[in-house]
């Protein structure tokens, strides 16, 4: 049986960031143009955009949002760029918390609440529920700020 270490990244960041895990390994340009996308700058100030600690590992190529649990050593949440980010540009955001009832569950968001989802859930002022609930009927959030309106 083969036991390969956790992926870990720096503990340190993941208290301010939110963690990206690639699992899509298909088109590396496609790659860095959805990592771009979702950390645009959405408001009037340059910190008001998603920072993502990228976890970008080949070994990770195709696992399910399952099994991260046990290949990542990130404990609450993570956002998966897929094969599904990579034809539309969202990325998945899944709960690794296991304490959590909603552990496991997932959703998808836009680029433009990347940074909504990332601030509120690294800061513990939501959970993956309050976020699964405001999906659109696509199952997207695509964010409840309007960040342009000031």
């Amino acid at each position: 049986m083969n036991h390969h270490p956790k992926i870990a990244p720096p503990a340190d960041e993941l208290d301010l960031s939110g963690a990206l895990v690639r699992t899509d390994y298909t088109d590396d340009e496609r790659f860095a143009q959805v990592l771009a996308e979702a950390r645009q700058q959405v408001g009037p100030d340059p910190t008001y955009a998603a920072r993502l600690l990228v976890i970008d590992d080949p070994r990770l190529a195709g696992v399910q949002p399952d099994r991260l649990t046990g290949l990542v050593e990130v404990d609450s949440f993570a956002f998966v760029a897929d094969s599904q980010s990579m034809a539309d540009g969202t990325l998945l955001v899944v709960d690794l918390w296991d304490d959590s009832e909603t552990y496991l569950d997932t959703f998808r968001v836009a680029p433009q609440g990347v940074f909504e989802v990332e601030a509120d859930l690294v800061l513990a002022n939501a959970d993956l529920s309050d976020f699964a609930t405001l999906v659109d009927e696509d199952g997207v959030y695509r964010g409840a700020v309007d960040w342009a309106a000031g």
